[in-house]
């Protein structure tokens, strides 16, 4: 119920920005900020995967989780697509994950609600077996020179 509320305000939201900021900064400031944060959004959108890779060998070099950086740099895509999508409400929360603070903020409030849910018995644990069929465990690829 809420998702749908939301999907459904922020575009009016978004519409009622574009009125009051367009009347006091004009049609070419509008427009200005609008590409010019979708090209922002874009850069980061490009530099994601390498500073994620980075953090990650960082955090595997001195033996910590990898959780935390992955986390990050989720939200740090997540912002670089609200930079990209149109709108000053969106390009606003963009900004505000790109603030480390505000980072930490979400994921410690996101991992409380996931470790208060796992103790309540509300977390979902997937529990199964597996057997190795003999026949499928045996059969070999064909040669390189027999699949062409």
């Amino acid at each position: 119920m809420w998702l749908l509320l939301a999907i459904l305000a922020v575009p009016i939201l978004e519409i009622a920005l574009f009125v009051q900021f367009g009347a006091q900064i004009g049609v070419i400031g509008t427009l200005a900020e609008i590409f010019l944060t979708a090209a922002l959004g874009l850069v980061l959108m490009r530099l994601e995967p390498h500073r994620s890779a980075h953090d990650l060998r960082a955090a595997l070099d001195r033996d910590a989780s990898p959780a935390s950086p992955m986390a990050h740099s989720a939200l740090r895509l997540i912002a670089a697509v609200m930079l990209v999508l149109p709108g000053f409400f969106t390009d606003t929360l963009g900004f505000l994950l790109l603030l480390p603070p505000i980072r930490m903020a979400i994921l410690s409030r996101l991992f409380e609600n996931i470790r208060k849910a796992a103790i309540r018995g509300d977390a979902v644990i997937v529990d199964a077996e597996y057997e190795v069929h003999p026949d499928l465990h045996q059969r070999q690829l064909p040669d390189k020179e027999n699949r062409d």
